[in-house]
Parts: C-alpha cells; sequence; structure tokens
C-alpha cells in the first residue's frame, strides 16, 4: 500500500522513471514507491532512466514537472530525421545477442556505433551459449575474434551455469546498463537471474531458438548490489539517428586505427590508393565483416567533410604529410 511521501516545495520531489506507457509512467520516489504520473501537456516525454521533479496529486497519483539534465540519452531513428528516445543516463550499451539464426552482424554493428558516438561503454553479450554444437563454437569464435580485436569486450553467457552470468555481473556492478538486441536472446531471462526478487515473466522459446516478444514496455530494473539494467522491447533492426560520414568513421574504431597511415589525408577508404586501411584488412588486422559494414554505413550516411570534392568533379586526393 502506498503512503503518502513527505511534503515538498512546489519544485517537487526527486523521482526515477522506471517504466514508460505513452501517456504516462512509473516513478520511483526516493522511499522506494512506485506513483504513476501523467505528463502535461506540450511536455518534453521523459524516458526509462530519467531523474525528473514531480509532484502528488490529490488521486494518489503524479504529475511530472521537470527533466533533470540528462548524462547520456540512446535513441534510434524513426526516418524523416525524426529521432525516438529509449533510455537515458546510462554508462553501459550491452548488445546482447544468441547464436544463429537471431545473431546479426550488421545490428551489432549499428550498436556499436551508438555506443561510440554517445560515449558510452559498449560490450557484446552472447548468450544462450549452451545452445551451441561443435561447429556453432567455431563459428562463434570467428565472430569474437573480430570484436575482441578491436577491441570490444564480449562476454558468453548462460543462465543455465552457476558461473553462466558471473562475468556479465561483475561488468555490471554499480552501473546503469540498457540491454538492447532482438527478441529472443534471453534479455529477459538475464535480468530474471541478475536481478532476484524483481524478476519478470519469460515467454517460451521455440525448439528453433527464436524466442517470442517478452518485453512490451520498455523498464528498469534494479541489481542487488548498486546500478541497474534497462530492458529494452526486442527489435529487428536499430535505425541510428541521422548522423554523417565522420560520426560513421568514428564509429569504427579500428578503421581509425589505420586511417592516420593512408596516402591522403581525405581518403574514404574504398578506391583510394596507398590506402592503410584496405592493407589492414587485407592482412587480416581488420576483418572483412566489419569494414564491409563500414563500407554501407558510409554509403547511407549524409554528406560530410571526412571526403570531399573538387571542382572538376573528380576526388581531390591530398597527399597527408
Amino acid at each position: 500500500m502506498q503512503t503518502q511521501p513527505e511534503n515538498h516545495e512546489a519544485s517537487g520531489q526527486p523521482g526515477l522513471v522506471i517504466s514508460y506507457f505513452g501517456s504516462s509512467v512509473a516513478v520511483e520516489a526516493v522511499d522506494g514507491q512506485v506513483f504513476q504520473c501523467h505528463l502535461r501537456r506540450n511536455q518534453e516525454l521523459p524516458v526509462v532512466g530519467d531523474r525528473v521533479r514531480w509532484q502528488l496529486e490529490r488521486d494518489n497519483t503524479g504529475i511530472i514537472l521537470s527533466i533533470e539534465p540528462r548524462k547520456s540519452v540512446l535513441s534510434r531513428g524513426q526516418g524523416h530525421g525524426r529521432v525516438k528516445p529509449v533510455a537515458a543516463n546510462i554508462d553501459i550499451l550491452a548488445v546482447v545477442m544468441s547464436p544463429p539464426p537471431i545473431f546479426s552482424e550488421a545490428l551489432v554493428d549499428r550498436y556499436l556505433i551508438a555506443a561510440e558516438l554517445l560515449n558510452l561503454t559498449p560490450v557484446v553479450v552472447i548468450n544462450k551459449i549452451d545452445l551451441l554444437d561443435e561447429a556453432g563454437k567455431r563459428e562463434l569464435e570467428r565472430v569474437i575474434t573480430s570484436y575482441r580485436s578491436v577491441p570490444y569486450s564480449v562476454i558468453l553467457s548462460t543462465i543455465y551455469s552457476p558461473e553462466g552470468l558471473k562475468e556479465l555481473q561483475s561488468t555490471l556492478a554499480g552501473k546503469s546498463a540498457v540491454l538492447v538486441g532482438p527478441s529472443g536472446v534471453g534479455k529477459s531471462s538475464i535480468i530474471s537471474s541478475l536481478c532476484g526478487e524483481e524478476s519478470i515473466r519469460v515467454g517460451d522459446v521455440s525448439a528453433k531458438g527464436s524466442g517470442k516478444h517478452t518485453t512490451t514496455a520498455t523498464r528498469l530494473y534494479h541489481l542487488p548490489h548498486q546500478g541497474s539494467l534497462i530492458d529494452s522491447p526486442g527489435v529487428r533492426e536499430f535505425n541510428l539517428w541521422p548522423i554523417t560520414k565522420q560520426e560513421v568513421f568514428k564509429g569504427f574504431r579500428e578503421i581509425g586505427q589505420y586511417a592516420t597511415g593512408c596516402k591522403f589525408r581525405n581518403c574514404s577508404h574504398t578506391v583510394e590508393p596507398g590506402c592503410a586501411v584496405q592493407a589492414a584488412v587485407a592482412d587480416g588486422k581488420i576483418s572483412q565483416h566489419r569494414f564491409t559494414s563500414y563500407q554501407g554505413m558510409m554509403k547511407e550516411a549524409g554528406d560530410s567533410n571526412h571526403t570531399s570534392t573538387s571542382k572538376k568533379g573528380g576526388r581531390d586526393f591530398t597527399r597527408s604529410k
């Protein structure tokens, strides 16, 4: 039963948005009680993870007065230049995947770009490793190598072993993390295992390993030993907000590591002679799939100063000093 929180000034009392329902949000008060809070007309929409000021109404619901400044916000593109915020005030972006047929390198790469541009700590979590046979393990090792060589943190997990979530638990301790990825990879099961009493209902998974949508609304859960996890609904694709070619370049950190060795300062790493990035791909220092992903994202990106065109219409190849 909810009790009356302490009285506060007109500026309201502090709270944490732990779930979003469209026209209202669930706000956790300082004492741990949760209140349904409505939004003011034409108000900026809060998202899960937001710190807000809110005010209790007579019917024991609340109203959001303001949103505190965010240290970070993860958004996804919705087309026509529009974006939709997903989660706020996060430290870690954990991309959760499971073995084929669900695993998607293209989806992982898009989330990693988002993490790089938002200065979040990216973690790739490959769950349900108990489903792998020997051939699957070999293929997974190939995928893992391409990310660990960047380097990115890659964690293998399963809820069916006492040690299966130990590394992930250690990584998340004391941090605010959002779990993202397609439906059926086991995000809900991970949260159920890590969050103890704050467990959530997990749907059945078919024999093919393709899970049902078990999360329909973004929700924040507290970890037992400090920190929090935000569970987001499963998605088949993740559209970035409108980004430039320069931002795509920044999002592939291994490209930047070798780009300084290119013959031309404005090398696009596609057709130019003396390209150190293409040489690194040929030598196996950059994985072919990551390079292909980079090229595809560059084609999608808008105009930027990363490459330039001469007055005659050809590429202006300027030598690096």
